[in-house]
């Protein structure tokens, strides 16, 4: 549970103190007031990347060099100071120099109006939340992606400097490189989904009795056939300069009634079926009541009977802290922006 947030030169929040109890936290405000920044700074520490921004610098307050998040829950210490482009990273004192070994020690999963890119968004959406999740669930996964993404990248820069008369010997010696490493992130992407999905069809139904939602993974190869598809694709591939087959293409569908749910639900059930998702996540961990569920702007959009429906989650055993214009749920501690209460 999260006990005390810190902010420095972090967005628009210039030095704020947050002090949380133990109850469920609905932080309200008008626009422009930080809500959103403190939900993105929170899962910052889970994850050190920003779900609104690739770029670090952006988090920055302008034109301060700097931004420092400290983050204390009953049991540890988190703090990052990011500086020049580069992040400095503490647990409990310790410095940790790989973030990779930071990264999932402080558990979130969050909701944000971001999130609905990936039903209605391209493929890559689909598979950066995958991956994303994957990694905080499943650490060696982080690695095996890791290896994956390194031999694609050596890959994809012989492809460069390749002609159609050159010996392509090491190229395909790079071809079974790859699908060994694929291998492994097919089969772990099968195995998560699998549990996944079961926990998302369950989820949706707390909700919405009436409808039927699914997970449909689409491996862009199936297992074993990487390098006999990159050994026929090599002259395409020269041509493009780029690798055209691979998990790096996989595709993940959401769908909803037997549809996909992009092009046949409406923009409130689009809303309900992400949350959805995001909610199956807290199945699949270990140690579930650990995770910290960080919900933005989540009553946007949504009909006041699947509100009450949302308020089930209120009497989980996980610290909730949700943003908004409008606290609909009187059993949360409000914490009002406007009035810079507990900064």
């Amino acid at each position: 549970m999260i006990e005390y947030l810190e902010l420095k030169n972090f967005r628009n929040h210039n030095h704020t103190k947050i002090h949380f109890q133990k109850e469920n936290t609905f932080i309200e405000g008008l626009n422009g007031t930080g809500k959103t920044s403190i939900i993105e700074a929170i899962n910052y520490v889970s994850t050190l990347k920003s779900f609104k921004t690739s770029d670090d610098n952006a988090l920055l307050q302008h034109k301060k060099p700097y931004f420092r998040i400290v983050l204390t829950t009953d049991q540890d210490k988190y703090e990052i100071v990011y500086n020049e482009g580069k992040k400095h990273l503490k647990i409990n004192k310790k410095v940790y120099q790989k973030m990779s070994d930071f990264i999932a020690n402080f558990k979130t999963i969050i909701f944000s109006p971001e999130d609905l890119n990936i039903v209605n968004g391209p493929p890559g959406v689909r598979r950066n939340f995958l991956d994303m999740t994957m990694v905080q669930i499943d650490k060696p996964y982080l690695n095996n992606l890791s290896i994956y993404k390194k031999v694609l990248k050596e890959r994809n820069a012989l492809l460069k400097n390749l002609k159609a008369s050159s010996d392509m010997t090491f190229l395909k010696i790079i071809n079974k490189r790859l699908e060994n490493e694929a291998d492994k992130i097919i089969e772990k992407r099968e195995e998560f989904i699998k549990k996944l999905n079961k926990a998302f069809k369950s989820r949706f139904k707390s909700f919405n009795k009436n409808d039927d939602v699914e997970l449909v993974y689409e491996p862009n190869v199936q297992a074993k056939t990487l390098e006999s598809v990159l050994n026929g694709r090599i002259k395409a591939d020269l041509l493009l300069e780029t690798t055209s087959a691979g998990p790096h293409r996989d595709e993940l569908l959401l769908v909803y009634n037997k549809q996909l749910a992009k092009e046949y639900a409406s923009q409130g059930q689009i809303r309900l079926i992400t949350l959805s998702l995001k909610l199956a996540l807290l199945e699949l961990y270990e140690n579930k009541e650990e995770i910290v569920i960080l919900l933005d702007d989540v009553l946007s959009e949504l009909d006041e009977v699947t509100i009450n429906e949302l308020s089930k989650i209120l009497k989980l055993k996980n610290q909730i802290i949700i943003t908004g214009t409008n606290n609909k749920y009187k059993e949360m501690k409000v914490l009002n922006l406007d009035k810079k209460e507990n900064q």
